[in-house]
């Protein structure tokens, strides 16, 4: 894995979120409209805000493996940028007249569900997360006529394409140690889990989604398409990997000297 190139990434992203300018235009949306944005990005807003513990802990496990060095630096930076992410958030939810939360249920199950088994399954119960986040600042962007909320969620959407990639990764080092059939039951779990969370998000987000013109059924429709894109992605990386390495299997029998080109020589001293 390429943590250096993360690590530059995260570097110069987080900076560019502190910086990033807001247009000073007041909120007009229409009163209905606003009430359901703001209730939601709040939502969203909490869900960024965490400090990464759980996952910083689990990242120490695996930080003397050879393949992933630099990942516990590149998670640090990771977290700071989903902070700066908050920040945003907590800006364009002010400019709605909203309320910040303290607590909500879904965030809740989240964190609860983030710390029950191992990093892997962190990163899978975040990367869902992630992946659900890519649609709905999608809709944002395209649907939201507000200014500020146009700005913001342009600006998340880009950086949640780039959390994909940088979890795509991680969990490339990952799979292509498990066996095919391993790989196929992390796949059904990891597509069960997605479909769940979609379905949970599209209620809890109704309201919003309504007052964007999106019904939930179009909302977990796209969230599907999202994962699919991510995992075809994941698979046909995992695919060419293994092909690479029965390649090289073969190239090292075809060139490896044989008992009889030994024996041969032997025979002619």
């Amino acid at each position: 894995m390429n943590t250096q190139h993360w690590i530059n990434h995260f570097e110069a992203n987080t900076r560019l979120n502190r910086e990033l300018q807001l247009p000073e235009a007041p909120c007009v949306l229409p009163e209905n409209v606003r009430a359901a944005l703001a209730r939601s990005i709040a939502t969203f807003q909490l869900g960024e805000s965490g400090g990464g513990t759980r996952l910083r802990r689990y990242t120490r496990s695996i930080a003397s493996l050879e393949n992933l060095k630099g990942y516990q630096r590149a998670v640090d930076l990771f977290v700071a940028e989903e902070q700066s992410h908050a920040a945003l958030l907590a800006r364009t939810v002010t400019h709605l007249r909203g309320t910040l939360l303290q607590k909500q249920w879904t965030n809740s199950i989240f964190r609860w569900l983030r710390d029950l088994v191992n990093l892997e399954f962190n990163i899978q119960v975040l990367l869902t997360a992630e992946l659900i986040a890519e649609v709905y600042f999608g809709l944002l962007a395209l649907r939201c006529s507000d200014p500020v909320v146009q700005t913001v969620a342009k600006k998340l959407l880009r950086d949640e394409i780039g959390h994909l990639s940088f979890q795509r990764d991680f969990l490339f080092e990952r799979l292509k140690t498990l066996t095919p059939a391993m790989q196929r039951l992390w796949r059904w779990q990891f597509q069960a889990i997605h479909l769940a969370t979609a379905a949970v998000v599209s209620w809890d987000h109704r309201d919003c989604l309504r007052s964007l013109d999106v019904t939930p059924a179009d909302f977990r429709a796209r969230a599907q398409r999202s994962w699919q894109s991510f995992q075809s992605r994941l698979e046909r990386r995992l695919h060419e990997s293994e092909t690479q390495a029965r390649h090289a299997v073969v190239d090292s029998n075809n060139t490896a000297p044989t008992f009889r080109h030994y024996a041969g020589h032997h025979h002619q001293g």
